[in-house]
């Protein structure tokens, strides 16, 4: 019996990106988060014993910024070497793109397997072979599952493939194939990597996304890490989840229907932030809150969106302090009455509010405003458009989201009569 560590998609010194857009967020704890992680995914494979660790792409995030990713790197996988435990990698999509590993020979303990061929490893000692294949380039749309060759006789067989698969949500189709495609080979495991939501796709024979180490935005919530796999008689006896990550991230919504007082507002908002935090294992958590539903509040919380952001902020300061930064607020509540009477009273005002409310949601509907959004462009710096940003330009259903907000917070002034919610 034997046990071996499959991870993927470390992305070591990832900035985070989008967080210095944030005055508020805690960039110290959040810069090194995908080293510690990773510290973590050495710690456990010495904890376990582990035979070996497979690494199934995207171990870098591009272009290092200088040599103090790779001395990191090395310093981690001497810990591994001390323990004699060998590390199995192939190269990603951002590794690929990665011009000064190129150059390097990786550290001693970790063998980068080819991009120009499937290449096999096998550990006698264990009764193992480990084919696998690297990206040679940052953007690979051929089979690279097709050139597999079939399982070896009497060992335990691994693939070791960077793909994502018959693709994922949100994921950009690398190496596509086919769960036939890896079938087809005999392996008893396939250790995948791109996908950076944890998944098991099958069973038989065990095909495995370990997802990410560490989450880097509000798109990747929840426990990161990776899995421990037993072998024993040439077969696989478990496979188990570990969590890795040192930050989470957490999307969480609040139901304001039918709540007619501030107080109540802040009682859900507490009680929703003080669940969250118990549900992440004692980590700092990185939070967006959405308040839906529909209250008679919605007009006084649309109008004034900035005071409300705050007292929001100050009541998740005063349950957590430093382990909780929120990330954004979003106010999606709906209806109230007040304004379905005044739409309906045939007056001026009722009409104001109206055409308020029918303003399209596209830019070229609406005169002058791409010439509003290509003046941000040239205001703002351009890593605050990425694609987890908030204000991703580029995207329809941002610039939509935008707009209803504008609209919301114009009717919700319009409706304060003393002008304060």
């Amino acid at each position: 019996m034997f046990k071996f560590i499959h991870a993927a998609d470390v992305h070591l010194d990832s900035p985070l990106r989008g967080l210095s857009r944030y005055a508020s967020a805690p960039s110290e704890s959040l810069r090194d988060a995908c080293r510690r992680a990773f510290e973590n995914l050495v710690d456990l494979a010495i904890e376990e014993k582990a035979a070996f660790v497979l690494l199934a792409g995207d171990l870098y995030d591009g272009d290092w910024k200088d040599y103090g990713t790779g001395i990191f790197l090395s310093r981690q996988m001497g810990r591994l070497g001390r323990h004699n435990i060998p590390v199995i990698t192939v190269a990603g999509n951002h590794d690929a793109a990665n011009r000064m590993t190129k150059t390097l020979e990786g550290p001693g303990p970790m063998t980068m397997l080819s991009s120009r061929k499937v290449e096999t490893l096998r550990r006698d000692d264990l009764g193992v072979a480990i084919h696998g294949r690297s990206f040679g380039t940052q953007h690979v749309d051929e089979n690279l599952a097709a050139g597999f060759p079939a399982a070896e006789k009497g060992m335990f067989n691994i693939g070791l493939l960077h793909t994502s698969l018959d693709g994922r949500e949100g994921h950009a189709g690398y190496a596509p194939c086919s769960l036939d495609d890896l079938r087809s080979r005999g392996y008893q495991y396939w250790a995948l990597g791109h996908v950076h939501q944890q998944e098991v796709v099958s069973e038989d024979p065990w095909i495995v996304f370990p997802g990410c180490v560490q989450g880097r935005h509000i798109r990747e919530t929840g426990a990161k890490g990776c899995v421990v796999v037993t072998v024993e008689d040439g077969a696989v006896r478990d496979v188990e989840r570990f969590p890795l990550d040192v930050l989470r991230w957490v999307l969480c919504s609040v139901d304001l229907t039918d709540v007619t007082e501030m107080r109540e507002v802040q009682d859900r908002a507490r009680k929703t932030i003080e669940n969250q935090r118990a549900s992440a294992d004692g980590r700092p958590v990185a939070m967006r809150i959405r308040f839906e539903g529909a209250t008679g509040l919605s007009d006084a919380l649309a109008a004034y969106p900035e005071r409300f952001e705050n007292q929001i902020r100050a009541l998740g300061a005063e349950i957590a302090g430093d382990e909780l930064w929120i990330e954004r607020i979003e106010n999606a509540v709906t209806g109230k009455r007040d304004l379905d009477l005044t739409l309906s009273g045939g007056s001026a005002f009722g009409k104001l509010l109206a055409e308020i409310l029918a303003t399209p949601g596209k830019p070229d509907e609406i005169d002058g405003l791409n010439d509003v959004i290509a003046d941000l462009r040239r205001k703002i710096p351009s890593e605050a458009f990425g694609e987890s940003s908030a204000l991703n330009l580029d995207e329809d259903k941002t610039i939509g989201r935008l707009i209803e907000e504008a609209k919301k917070m114009l009717v919700g002034r319009l409706l304060t009569v003393d002008g304060a919610p």
